[in-house]
């Protein structure tokens, strides 16, 4: 079987039948030799990995003229007798030049449509048949190679992606550092937890061993660091004894030094990271939702994903970084979120924005999760803003009741 795609900015639109037909060859028909080219080399790495042997061809027809598209599409037809037109994507004098053909073929050329929603292969030509039923999921680190970039793995660059390990013990320690960070909201302890973390982080840049679960510091010694910096010291002692009485820490002494130890080394990020902790509730709660079947409703869900926008195929030295606090695909389709366990300004809604639409386009989802909104002073211009982008917004995440925060996450694709 030959499919005949019309080339799409939204690669999924592009692959998405190959992934699921798995026919012996793809043609695709587009304006833009160049993408296409580079488009093609991504789709067969691609399909390669999934252990599909689909051959790739791509052929450059000018969108602005009809009658050489309908000529181009009119020889393949002649010299294969089994292709397929999938009106997925593309340009729209594409899409006429086959519904032109169709006219003149009748009942001889099959055509399908992929709704990537609802992950149903439509049948177009009214025979009541298509190439394929069925569905399949794109992983999060497919989804970000289809579109050109790479999830930055290499633990010597500066930023990378760690990879989390969900453990039950771990899901326990989460769970535990988010009640100590929730506190009780009245009292506005999420800010607390902030600092906190924020001056453990600073004094174990210049102190910690990255190698050891142990941490000790001088308290004068590290004000004085703090200061150099411009930074606050603020060491709650309250919360230290509260993370100790969950086995968070060990062998805690605060005096004129401070010192302890982690429980391990996941439960030392989670403590030396504002934010890294509504992160990971985020993706449990999102881990732990399942669909109608009882299967997972997010099949992959990875937390601070660092995404190489131009990958193994860009060319340039200076390369464009972006970190993505979580993303979790539900099928073929992305959802991007950003959480802020505290003050955060519009650039913050701009970058989701941004990576949203370089990586997912009309299908992805955007989110923002957070614990302070309300408490902002440019809150109304904030709200008004992710109306404009159409980003959904979950606050108050640290005093609504765990039920609804997880209804809250599954509603994201409603």
């Amino acid at each position: 079987m030959t499919i005949v795609e019309f080339y799409d900015k939204t690669s999924i639109e592009n692959i998405a039948s190959a992934l699921l037909c798995k026919p012996d060859k793809v043609i695709f028909v587009g304006n833009d030799s160049k993408q296409m080219e580079k488009s093609k080399r991504i789709y067969e790495d691609i399909l390669r990995s999934r252990g599909i042997a689909t051959q790739l061809e791509c052929k450059s027809v000018s969108r602005n003229k009809l009658q050489d598209i309908i000529a181009y599409l009119e020889s393949v037809i002649k010299t294969n007798e089994d292709c397929v037109f999938d009106l997925t994507g593309g340009e729209d004098l594409y899409l006429v030049a086959v519904g032109m053909l169709m006219e003149k073929y009748k009942g001889k050329i099959s055509s399908h449509r992929f709704n990537l929603q609802n992950e149903k292969l439509l049948d177009c030509d009214m025979d009541g048949n298509v190439c394929a039923t069925g569905s399949f999921d794109i992983s999060v680190e497919e989804n970000i190679n289809m579109y050109g970039g790479e999830v930055v793995r290499d633990s010597s660059r500066e930023q990378y992606t760690y990879e989390w390990r969900f453990s039950k013990d771990f899901i326990d320690d989460v769970e535990a550092m988010w009640e100590i960070c929730k506190g009780d909201s009245n009292r506005n302890e999420v800010a607390l937890w902030n600092i906190h973390t924020e001056t453990l982080g600073e004094i174990y840049k210049d102190f910690g061993d990255p190698n050891s679960l142990d941490f000790s510091f001088d308290v004068n010694v590290a004000k004085s660091a703090l200061t150099h910096k411009k930074k606050e010291y603020v060491l709650i002692p309250s919360l230290l004894y509260k993370l100790q009485n969950k086995r968070l820490i060990s062998s805690l002494s605060i005096g004129e030094t401070v010192s302890f130890r982690f429980k391990n080394e996941q439960v030392k990020k989670c403590l030396i990271v504002a934010g890294q902790v509504l992160e990971l509730i985020v993706a449990i709660k999102m881990r732990a939702l399942k669909d109608k079947d009882g299967s997972p409703l997010y099949h992959d869900v990875k937390v601070g994903v660092v995404i190489d926008w131009d990958g193994r195929y860009g060319v340039d030295e200076i390369r464009t970084i972006n970190e993505i606090d979580v993303i979790a695909m539900k099928g073929m389709v992305p959802v991007f979120i950003s959480c802020k366990n505290g003050k955060f300004k519009s650039d913050e809604l701009y970058k989701l924005n941004t990576v949203t639409t370089r990586f997912g386009n009309a299908y992805a989802k955007k989110v923002l999760v957070t614990s302070q909104l309300e408490r902002l002073e440019d809150r109304r211009e904030l709200k008004a803003r992710m109306i404009d982008m159409g980003i959904r917004c979950i606050d108050d995440v640290d005093s609504i009741l765990d039920e609804q925060f997880s209804a809250d996450l599954k509603n994201i694709l409603s």
